[in-house]
């Protein structure tokens, strides 16, 4: 791929840096994109399944969302989403509940942002 498609992909899908997940689906762009729609659709509600985890102290199922978009946000190359999520992950390991709502609301903008990109760039997928 020459810099200038790379550049255009890396900002095609907004808060995902293309390289590294596409180079995670050993550069097939076309399974890049079938698995950023299935992203979209098993984990578009996660921001609010959970802030309503953190709301009911439900801790398992905080832990549970949490733990899981932390994965799938790296694998499918949103590195500054996983970065924030790993450190509600840490705190939710610690048991440091007084930090979720605080940590989550840093999540947020970027999950709506990687979300948002989603549905610009697949809008005919979703």
């Amino acid at each position: 791929m020459d810099n200038q498609n790379n550049e255009s992909n890396n900002t095609l899908f907004s808060g995902i840096d293309y390289d590294i997940g596409v180079g995670n689906v050993l550069g097939d762009d076309e399974l890049f994109k079938e698995i950023l729609v299935m992203f979209y659709e098993d984990h578009a509600n996660d921001s609010n399944n959970i802030q309503k985890a953190i709301n009911d102290s439900d801790q398992d199922n905080c832990k549970r969302l949490v733990h899981t978009l932390k994965g799938v946000s790296c694998s499918v190359g949103a590195m500054d989403l996983f970065e924030r999520i790993k450190s509600l992950d840490m705190a939710i390991n610690e048991n440091k509940q007084n930090k979720y709502q605080a940590l989550f609301d840093l999540i947020t903008p970027e999950f709506n942002k990687v979300i948002k990109g989603i549905e610009v760039s697949l809008a005919d997928k979703i």
